[in-house]
């Protein structure tokens, strides 16, 4: 998987930014050739889920011609409500049937229609017992599928892999840092989703999107000082700063600061009441939101748990002069999931 030249871009369709990342790949090491980012169109994109196509594709458009990006091909990730990925256990059966066996077992965790959905699935080199099979699954709802189509085709673009953003964190992980013996978890803190992945010998066993991220800090101090979001966006990264800010702000701070970690433990609670024989010793943090001031160094404590910045440049090289050590240490918590996008290639299972 990792041993050949890419000819796709990852395609990072974020609630605050759209990212492109491109790059070359030669004997598991990598080459960044080209990165970009801007701003996503405000109310385009909800959740994951794309409300307006074509502005979101005119927005890729622009940034693709404007940065000058080679390739046309993309690998895009999906996020929040529109995907799933679910490790799920059932009897061993005779392989002719394991793909009828997993959508009927499949139907029963997911909360849309199995007719509506492409569903794709993994057998897991090991397993809780040795009659029993633990499988992976993805699913996507087509309806969401289909919008993350058009934007690539407003843009100009052929969308030759559609990915999920936890398998793309946990696909950059892998890259840099080799498989693990023991559970990680890893977490992806972005604007409104946090993606939680936990791998294990180099497999995803749990994923999911915490509907929570940076904006809930910008929000807290909107509604309560009452503010606009720009405005509680400039205090919240002037006390990341140390800077001077109102006494209350660190009030209305250090409440959604309660509030993000209460989701993310209830996210860990329940990934350890199904999973008690993996146990996570270690997490990794990247994404904007990490930087939010306290939020790790609150959840480290809160979990009794160490947490690393995931560094997604380990082994990725610049390819021109334009990324300075400065500029790749300043996007290194914003491309995880970009990168791990343009890691995949066509043909990938």
């Amino acid at each position: 998987m990792f041993f050949s030249s890419k000819k796709i871009l990852g395609l990072d369709l974020g609630t605050s930014s759209i990212k492109i990342a491109e790059l070359k790949l030669n004997k598991g090491t990598a080459t960044l050739e080209n990165f970009a980012s801007i701003p996503t169109p405000q109310a385009a994109l909800s959740n994951g889920d794309i409300t307006d196509t074509f502005v979101i594709g005119e927005a890729v458009k622009t940034l693709h011609k404007d940065r000058k990006f080679s390739r046309k091909g993309v690998c895009i990730g999906m996020w929040g409500t529109t995907a799933i990925v679910k490790k799920i256990t059932m009897p061993k059966s005779d392989p002719k049937n394991l793909k009828d066996q997993i959508k009927y077992e499949a139907q029963q965790y997911l909360p849309f229609d199995i007719s509506q959905v492409t569903l794709e699935h993994h057998v897991l080199p090991f397993s809780s017992s040795a009659d029993q099979l633990d499988i992976l699954i993805v699913a996507g709802q087509n309806d969401s599928i289909s919008k993350y189509l058009e934007v690539a085709a407003y843009a100009d673009l052929k969308c030759s892999i559609v990915d999920v953003s936890c398998l793309a964190l946990a696909n950059i992980f892998e890259f840099n840092y080799g498989k693990f013996n023991e559970p990680v978890g890893l977490f992806n803190f972005g604007s409104t989703s946090t993606q939680f992945v936990v791998v294990f010998q180099g497999e995803v066993i749990f994923a999911r999107d915490i509907p929570v991220g940076g904006f809930h800090f910008t929000n807290e101090i909107s509604k309560n000082m009452g503010l606009t979001l720009e405005e509680a966006e400039s205090l919240k990264l002037s006390q990341a700063e140390q800077a001077d800010v109102p006494e209350n702000t660190r009030t209305f701070m250090n409440m959604a600061l309660d509030y993000v970690t209460e989701e993310v433990r209830n996210s860990i609670d329940f990934y350890a009441s199904s999973n008690p024989d993996f146990y996570i010793s270690k997490f990794f943090h990247t994404g904007g939101a990490s930087l939010t001031h306290g939020l790790v160094d609150h959840l480290a404590e809160s979990l009794k748990t160490p947490f690393e910045p995931l560094n997604p440049m380990i082994k990725i090289r610049p390819g021109n002069k334009k990324f300075s050590p400065d500029y790749l240490e300043q996007i290194s918590p914003f491309v995880s999931i970009s990168l791990g996008l343009a890691l995949r290639e066509v043909g990938d299972a």
